[in-house]
């Protein structure tokens, strides 16, 4: 009986700090979508973080696109995902994150990006150690994507700075 009382009450506690918890992660999605910043540090302590930065671009143009909403989802932990939205005027946008000792060290992340006059674009990118990735998806919804297009990764002491523009057809 004691047992019970136990487990149940500390159930209880253990909801309302993740309650908290995901109160407080969650809560600043209105600031940053006034910024060209997505935030996706890990609540521990980062070892390493990793700077994805680049712009949305015309396919055939190779121009910034403005007025774009760029939405990234991202499995924080294996009760919560994370969702954050940016609207960019200029096409410039920027994902951080990082990774901790301890546990898995890449992260499967889906972008979504709308544009006036664009099709819509969804694909997947992955941040691990070794710096950022893409789906082969891409190749499907640009058909021509070339590989010099990939992501371009640079090691860093304790940090991987990432550069890639996605580029979305009409």
């Amino acid at each position: 009986m004691k047992r019970r009382l136990f487990v149940k009450n500390a159930s209880i506690v253990s909801m309302g700090i993740l309650a908290v918890s995901g109160t407080n992660v969650f809560a600043n999605n209105t600031e940053k979508e006034k910024s060209t910043v997505i935030d996706l540090l890990p609540l521990g302590k980062a070892s390493k973080k990793i700077v994805l930065k680049g712009i949305i671009l015309d396919a055939t143009t190779s121009q910034p696109i403005e007025n774009c909403k760029m939405s990234v989802k991202a499995k924080v932990n294996r009760l919560f995902n994370s969702t954050q939205d940016i609207l960019t005027s200029n096409g410039d946008y920027t994902i951080i994150s990082g990774f901790t000792d301890a546990g898995k060290i890449s992260k499967k992340i889906k972008v979504e990006i709308t544009a006036p006059g664009y099709k819509p674009y969804t694909g997947y990118i992955y941040l691990s150690t070794s710096g950022c990735n893409l789906h082969s998806d891409e190749w499907n919804y640009n058909k021509n994507f070339d590989y010099k297009d990939c992501p371009k990764n640079q090691h860093l002491e304790n940090e991987i700075a990432s550069s890639f523009n996605f580029r979305l057809v009409k």
